[in-house]
């Protein structure tokens, strides 16, 4: 009677309850599929959408670096020019400031690249106080069989330094004294097949010839075409290359309008050992020869000779160096290069006038991080097969502390 009493009372206080139970129940949308398959079409296409642009994204790189220097320059408590034609201590008001000198930006470039598997696209820029310049600026359009072409403006295929070795990864800071001479500005206007046969690879091309420092606008000098070319065999440990130039130059300067050649050949090769426990060794070198530095900005094609001269072609240089760099750990590295440059190989030196220009460069970098690099170099020309009056040291040396940081 009891159990009958309590199941009574109980069933009463849970009546309410119950019945809220069963309003709510009642009132609650039923499970409809469709709209949650909605939601769910609507998040997947809102995915593949994100998706896209991450994968465009991904087809773009950009990268760059800064090289901030301080330089000391011995010239410039001499009169003297960047060539050394004179010694004689500064006794003139008017002689020009030498140049790196003090606090300066030696680069400060900004590349964009873009990869859209059939096509490529890349422009670089070099922002100085000086002003903003285009480096490089090419299209890319891949073929069959690994092979591209490259059209605007791009590095000369030409020697290890300029067509293989970024400036950001020079072993003594700057190029060699011939490589200057020769691919000065280091970028041309043209278009270049390249690619790969077998162990070779190659990059041959049409330029205008005359670099983008042989007129002031970057323009080419003359309607002639140079072919520029280069090709190079890995071998592992061994690295070696040969490169190749034939063109010709007119000079409208003159009152002939006369039209010079302008050829280069050079070959190069790297070695890299683990001679020693501390690191990796590297040994280099190249040898450059060729007529028709660059040089010039009013129309003038290079260093040809003016006015009405008979002069059947321009002076034919050479040079070559060879460089050492060992690593010490994975933190640092010292390089120890010696060259030697010829600007004329028929050259009588007279008066204050010499042949032939050496110097010994040595350099230390210290890697911090792998976006750092601090680096100092020490430049010590000279100077041989004099004329009558000059010296051996022209009062040239060079310092420099750089910071450079790259991403």
């Amino acid at each position: 009677m009891f159990a009958r009493i309590v199941a009574v009372l109980a069933a009463v206080a849970l009546a309410p309850a119950v019945a809220v139970a069963q309003e709510a129940q009642a009132s609650a949308p039923a499970f409809d599929p469709a709209v949650i398959e909605g939601k769910v079409e609507s998040l997947t296409e809102q995915y593949a959408e994100t998706k896209a642009d991450v994968e465009k994204l991904k087809q773009l790189k950009i990268s760059g670096y800064v090289q901030a220097r301080y330089g000391w320059s011995e010239a410039a408590n001499f009169n003297t020019s960047e060539q050394g034609t004179a010694t004689a201590p500064k006794t003139s008001s008017t002689a020009s400031a030498p140049s790196n000198q003090g606090f300066f930006i030696r680069r400060a470039r900004l590349k964009a690249a873009y990869d859209a598997g059939t096509s490529a696209y890349a422009v670089q820029i070099d922002i100085l106080p000086t002003g903003v310049s285009i480096k490089e600026g090419y299209a890319t359009l891949k073929l069959p069989m690994g092979l591209a072409v490259d059209a605007g403006l791009q590095l000369f295929p030409f020697g290890y330094e300029v067509a293989s070795r970024s400036s950001s990864d020079l072993d003594t800071l700057e190029r060699a004294a011939v490589t200057r001479a020769f691919l000065d500005g280091e970028y041309d206007l043209g278009v270049a097949l390249l690619g790969k046969l077998s162990i070779v690879n190659f990059k041959v091309g049409l330029f205008n010839g005359n670099g983008i420092k042989g007129n002031a606008a970057g323009l080419d000098n003359d309607p002639l075409k140079d072919v520029i070319g280069r090709a190079t065999v890995d071998l592992g440990i061994l690295t070696a290359g040969v490169s190749g130039w034939y063109g010709k130059t007119r000079n409208f300067m003159r009152n002939d309008d006369k039209t010079f050649n302008r050829t280069r050949f050079a070959v190069d090769a790297q070695l890299y050992l683990d001679l020693l426990p501390i690191g990796g060794t590297a040994l280099k070198g190249e040898w450059m020869v060729g007529s028709n530095a660059i040089g010039g900005t009013l129309g003038v094609g290079a260093t040809t000779p003016g006015g009405t001269s008979t002069t059947a072609v321009p002076a034919t240089g050479h040079g070559w160096y060879l460089l050492l760099t060992q690593n010490v750990g994975s933190q640092f590295q010292v390089a120890a290069r010696y060259e030697q440059y010829v600007a004329n190989n028929t050259l009588v030196p007279a008066t204050t006038a010499f042949k032939r220009r050496d110097e010994i460069q040595l350099a230390g970098h210290w890697y911090v991080g792998q976006n750092y690099k601090f680096s100092a170099s020490y430049y010590l020309p000279s100077h041989s097969e004099l004329g009558p009056t000059a010296k051996a040291d022209p009062k040239q040396d060079q310092f420099f502390l750089q910071a450079q940081a790259k991403f």
